[in-house]
């Protein structure tokens, strides 16, 4: 694909929205899965709670919140139970051609331990475009950790593919 076509079929994938600056949301199940590979990469416990996500498109901005609560229902007898929170403003600016940028605080509480909060401030960029014929959302973040347990990561790097399924 040349380069002329490739941004015309990036363009494509990011329409302004319908109704700019409406309020869209939604809220559903949120699901804790044991498909860890390794004890200490997982809790081994099944949990479900609620999540809820708000936002709005004013003009070239995304600007929401995502939250959403989970709680151990079942698993492992000789693991900590699972009650934590996910709390997620952010906000996107719309630079053209698929590309933008953005800012979001990854705010997580583990109500089980001690010291509960982790939040990192992420400042991301971000390319709609296409692998074959399959629409992706390229992103790349990093920021600092402003609040974490003692001995937690002071930063955070994210890499990031989305696959795309537009109607």
């Amino acid at each position: 694909m040349n380069r002329r076509a490739s941004s015309a079929a990036d363009a494509d994938l990011v329409d302004p929205p319908a109704a700019p600056g409406r309020v869209i949301w939604g809220a559903g199940p949120v699901f804790l899965l044991p498909s860890a590979t390794n004890n200490t990469l997982g809790s081994e416990k099944f949990g479900v709670g609620p999540s809820v996500v708000v936002l709005t498109q004013p003009a070239h901005w995304t600007v929401g919140f995502l939250f959403n609560h989970i709680w151990s229902v079942s698993g492992a007898n000789d693991r900590g139970d699972v009650n934590q929170t996910f709390v997620q403003p952010f906000a996107t600016y719309n630079l053209g051609n698929g590309v933008s940028a953005g800012v979001s605080m990854d705010a997580s509480a583990n109500w089980e331990a001690d010291e509960a909060w982790t939040a990192p401030l992420l400042f991301s960029l971000n390319k709609v475009t296409t692998l074959g014929r399959r629409p992706v959302n390229l992103s790349v973040a990093a920021g600092p950790t402003v609040v974490s347990a003692e001995g937690g990561a002071s930063w955070r790097f994210r890499l990031v593919a989305t696959f795309l399924f537009p109607r």
